[in-house]
């Protein structure tokens, strides 16, 4: 008998226990989308404008069960994490050596997002300088142009020298170990990231990937404008259409955005695995490959256009170019491009994505050690 009390009794503590975490905790809303702003050296005025930007568009439209969290190096060392409400943006905490080059540095911080805004699902923005799949290198190639203040400035993922700057294997291991491990999106903010190499990387912890296949201004996304697109329903086509509006119309009339849907891309290795089989051979004697970028040797091409120069069969052909457009559902440019090398440089073929394996230039060297050039080879 005695027992069966302590057995009741014990059972009524649980329950009120339980009740009372329940009481406390927090319910998850329906999205949390999350700004991600690395240090960047010369960018934390930008990203504060691309705050208060996002903030600007909350208060026009309000949130739905939604929540937009930011984490933003604000100095070496030292992260913020701050939350976007209706009224004010709100700090949450701040903590140091957040190592956001480490797959544990980015596992820790999604981590705390997770605790502080639980949702059904995450989406992720991202805003630095970026160039694509390469590796960390002692000196960034942007710095190594000799005097920033004559051209406008652009972004990239990561810092501006290797202490700072996020390799794509270690940011997509940190997805995987987090709490949080697949986003109904990633926005890269910065130069170069429309990449094949990077969305293949990738293609497992995102369901899409929205960015630029060349260099973007430093102003970074129109959030004012996009931002409504990129909260509540998704729609990728429109937030392509806002950012070719407000960029065709900018002092520098360049923009490139697309987006690539993570799974199809899978089927599209298959594919270019059996081009890759007949040893097919470049033609570029009528015209050379859509290059992307500014540097010498070209590091990214058009991705379209470097399989379209391949001397294959059209049907296995006309087979890439149905894929790859299931691949890259939108996408909108401008005429030209802009190069902080050369400056502006006009675009003929544009599928939306490149990639660099034609390319001689001494950093493409280690594409052989990307999954995607494992894959297809």
């Amino acid at each position: 008998m005695l027992k069966k009390i302590l057995f009741i009794l014990f059972s009524v503590l649980a329950l009120m226990s339980c009740d009372k975490e329940k009481v406390h905790s927090e319910s998850p809303v329906e999205k949390t989308t999350i700004m991600f702003f690395p240090w960047s050296t010369n960018l934390k005025t930008c990203f504060l404008q691309n705050i208060n930007d996002f903030h600007q568009l909350i208060r026009n439209n309000r949130l739905n069960n939604e929540r937009v969290m930011v984490c933003m190096e604000t100095s070496p060392g030292e992260a913020s994490i701050m939350e976007i409400k209706e009224e004010k943006i709100v700090d949450v905490m701040t903590y140091k050596d957040p190592s956001f080059t480490t797959v544990e540095g980015i596992s820790n911080f999604l981590n705390l997002i997770h605790k502080n805004a639980p949702a059904k699902k995450y989406s992720m923005i991202v805003g630095c300088h970026g160039t694509a799949w390469l590796p960390a290198v002692e000196t960034s190639t942007r710095c190594s142009f000799s005097d920033e203040s004559e051209v406008p400035l652009t972004r990239y993922f990561g810092g501006t020298t290797k202490e700072y700057q996020i390799e794509i294997p270690v940011f997509r291991e940190g997805i995987q170990n987090s709490m949080i491990p697949k986003f109904e999106y990633i926005l890269f903010d910065d130069c170069y990231m429309a990449n094949i190499e990077v969305a293949y990387e990738l293609k497992d912890v995102c369901n899409h990937i929205v960015a630029s296949p060349t260099e973007i201004m430093a102003y970074g996304f129109p959030y004012h404008l996009c931002g409504n697109y990129l909260i509540g329903a998704v729609n990728y086509e429109n937030v392509c259409n806002e950012f070719y509006k407000f960029y065709s119309k900018y002092s520098i009339p360049c923009g490139t955005i697309a987006v690539v849907d993570c799974s199809e891309i899978g089927k599209l290795a298959s594919i270019m695995k059996e081009i890759n089989s007949y040893s097919a051979e470049l033609d570029t004697l009528d015209s050379p490959i859509q290059r992307m970028d500014g540097y010498v040797p070209t590091l990214f091409y058009d991705f379209g256009d470097y399989v379209d120069h391949l001397v294959i069969s059209d049907s296995l052909k006309h087979e890439f170019g149905n894929q790859l457009s299931k691949v890259v559902p939108y996408k909108r440019r401008t005429e030209s491009y802009f190069s902080t090398f050369e400056g502006v440089i006009p675009i003929k073929s544009y599928s939306g994505v490149t990639t660099s394996f034609p390319s001689n230039h001494p950093l493409a060297a280690k594409i052989v050690n990307t999954s995607w050039y494992r894959d297809t080879h």
